[in-house]
């Protein structure tokens, strides 16, 4: 079977840098969904919302822009844009568990009340220039909101449904629910992604032989703590790892540095290294340092101690 792996969207960490500069590194994925943005009011957008999306930055085939929120009007002025730039689908966030997000009843906050996912289907699908997408959860707070959502997106043209096996509640706490996953991917009639606590051949071996229909795979968390990850899934050569990984975050910190103020610079490399430190530095101690650093010697120093005693 042929098997297609998607990056998932990591708001503050997955911008078109990132996506560019990894695949230079590390090879393509089959798609790529970016952060969010969110739906506005009015006629007009600003620029500012496209600065991840333009399509000078983007392979507009694989690359799917990602909206948030319940409005269909908002939705579908940005969806117009993104097909104006070239791209061939857009996603439906209703996934994010961030309870600055679900109190307004935005991402996995909306999965509760379907009349008003039914509402903005119907408005917003016979408008919609380009191929629909969603992401969901499980549910907010119950396992079984998801049970009511499947048959009403059945009865639409929808591109495909990104399923992540936790609740908006539990955020990324706890197990991933394969039980509950199992049953509405039998419900489901579009096509599946499966999206969660994918970190390990083992676990991707294991979700093959239990879905042995399933052949598209969403990736997040895991492939920021390995980023050879994707390689690794393939069965592909994983030589020269470390030095691979130095490469990129060389890179990266070098484009970064030519578009960002310092400080976002640190913030955005350190955002990495919380999620490569799980992998790389079991104590804990090596990445501190660089966790630590208030400059880009101080960081460039740590990371050449942190190399120089793990290869």
């Amino acid at each position: 079977m042929n098997h297609l792996f998607y990056l998932a969207p990591l708001r503050g960490v997955t911008d078109h840098i990132f996506r560019s500069v990894y695949e230079k590194h590390f090879g393509k994925f089959d798609y790529m969904v970016t952060p969010f943005v969110s739906t506005v009011r009015g006629t007009r957008v600003a620029d500012c919302y496209f600065k991840d999306t333009l399509p000078q930055n983007n392979d507009t085939k694989r690359v799917i822009p990602q909206i948030i929120g319940s409005e269909s009007g908002g939705f579908l002025l940005l969806s117009r844009r993104f097909a104006d730039f070239g791209f061939s689908a857009v996603n439906w966030n209703l996934g994010c568990p961030a309870p600055l997000i679900t109190r307004k009843k935005r991402g996995s906050g909306l999965l509760p009340h379907k009349d008003i996912i039914k509402k903005f289907l119907d408005e917003t699908l016979p408008q919609l220039p380009i191929a629909l997408s969603i992401k969901v959860r499980l549910g907010f707070e119950s396992k079984n909101d998801l049970e009511a959502l499947i048959p009403i997106f059945n009865n639409y043209p929808i591109k495909e449904i990104i399923i992540h096996p936790r609740t908006g509640f539990q955020a990324y706490e706890g197990c991933v629910d394969l039980d509950i996953f199992e049953k509405y991917f039998e419900m489901c009639n579009h096509t599946v992604v499966y999206n969660g606590d994918i970190r390990s051949l083992d676990f991707f071996n294991y979700l093959q032989n239990r879905f042995p229909t399933i052949n598209r795979w969403m990736i997040g968390r895991g492939v920021i703590m390995n980023p050879n990850l994707p390689a690794i899934l393939k069965g592909e050569n994983y030589d020269l790892y470390m030095v691979k990984l130095r490469e990129f975050l060389d890179e990266l910190l070098d484009v970064n540095s030519n578009t960002l103020p310092l400080k976002s610079v640190l913030g955005k490399m350190k955002e990495m290294w919380g999620y490569l430190g799980i992998e790389l530095d079991k104590s804990g101690k090596l990445s501190r340092k660089i966790m630590l650093s208030s400059s880009l010697i101080e960081y460039n120093n740590a990371i050449d101690e942190f190399f120089n005693c793990v290869t």
